[in-house]
């Protein structure tokens, strides 16, 4: 036991000593009076009316009852003088998965479609995920959290069958506040630190990082959707998307760009694959830095205390025990 960390977590509950201090004051006074004996009774016959054996035994539950009294209240208040250590690394092994749901990602230039390639990509990365959280967010217009940061990756993985194009109130692809909404989601869970996989195929990525004003504890990493060449957008009533004047719409890949706002978010690109090198590398990414994160933090010892009020309790159960058996256990 450290007496330099001793303390209690809840502190305000020994005001209770208080109360119980003139509660034990005024048993004990009715104690010494004997009762009511002395106002009916001359004080010469005291000794000869009562039994002075039975007033010390009448005494012991007031005091085991006291004492029990005291216990309780150390325990309600937490005595604690030891911590114990947090992995911080599962801070960095966080991860938010943002998927564009904007019409540029059923694009068919990856076969079946941009989305749905995607979709098979989170599912892949999920399988991988060993530590850490994991949530989801989707965006279009505005963004939205499919499912928050947790450990659950079956439940990520059942709601990705769901999502497309067709969901979203709103189209549009504003990466921005779908960067601030993934943000928003590790402040809601006491995270520092973590990471960030945007899926998209946004060639004004920059600006939409320069406009979300990206901390620089959350690091971005970008999977690349598409292909240089790109793809007309097909609609779900038929035909392909059109500009303001009429012509076909071609979602294009633009590598550069993203490669650059990835890295310089702190964290790589990669473009999409027909084989697993593209989440093989990511998760790898992923692991990696939640590693390095463990090293530099492995002396952070965080406020965790371990409250030790609970094994009061075995003498509390002793002393309420010899107070309501006292016949049996004490004797008469």
């Amino acid at each position: 036991m450290i007496l330099s960390e001793f303390h209690f977590l809840r502190p305000y509950w020994l005001l209770a000593f208080i109360p119980l201090l003139m509660v034990i004051v005024l048993s004990v006074k009715n104690k010494l009076q004997q009762g009511s004996w002395q106002a009916v009774c001359d004080v010469d016959l005291l000794p000869f009316v009562l039994q002075e054996n039975l007033t010390q035994q009448s005494r012991t539950p007031l005091f085991t009852s006291s004492f029990a009294a005291v216990l309780t209240i150390l325990a309600m208040a937490g005595p604690t003088w030891e911590r114990i250590p947090t992995p911080v690394f599962r801070n960095a092994a966080a991860l938010v998965i943002v998927l564009d749901l904007s019409r540029s990602m059923d694009a068919g230039d990856i076969k079946p479609s941009r989305l749905i390639r995607a979709r098979y990509k989170i599912s892949d990365l999920l399988q991988k995920r060993k530590d850490g959280q994991t949530a989801l967010v989707v965006y279009a217009a505005s963004a939205f959290t499919v499912t928050p940061l947790t450990d659950d990756t079956e439940t990520i993985n059942s709601q990705l069958a769901a999502l497309n194009s067709d969901i979203m109130p709103a189209q549009g692809s504003n990466t921005a506040i779908a960067l601030q909404h993934a943000v928003q989601l590790f402040k809601n869970a006491g995270l520092q630190k973590g990471q960030i996989l945007l899926i998209s195929d946004d060639d004004k990525i920059t600006e939409a990082i320069e406009q979300a004003d990206l901390p620089k504890a959350y690091q971005l990493s970008i999977l690349g959707v598409g292909t240089q060449e790109g793809a007309p957008i097909k609609l779900a009533q038929g035909g392909f998307l059109k500009d303001s004047g009429g012509n076909i719409v071609l979602a294009k890949l633009n590598s550069s760009a993203l490669r650059k706002a990835a890295q310089e978010s702190g964290g790589i690109y990669q473009k999409m694959t027909d084989t697993d090198a593209d989440i093989e590398r990511l998760s790898h990414y992923f692991d990696q830095t939640a590693q390095q994160s463990e090293v530099q933090n492995n002396d952070l010892l965080l406020e965790n205390w371990v409250e030790a009020g609970v094994w009061l309790l075995l003498p509390i159960l002793l002393l309420a025990a010899f107070s309501f058996r006292r016949g049996l256990l004490l004797g008469s």
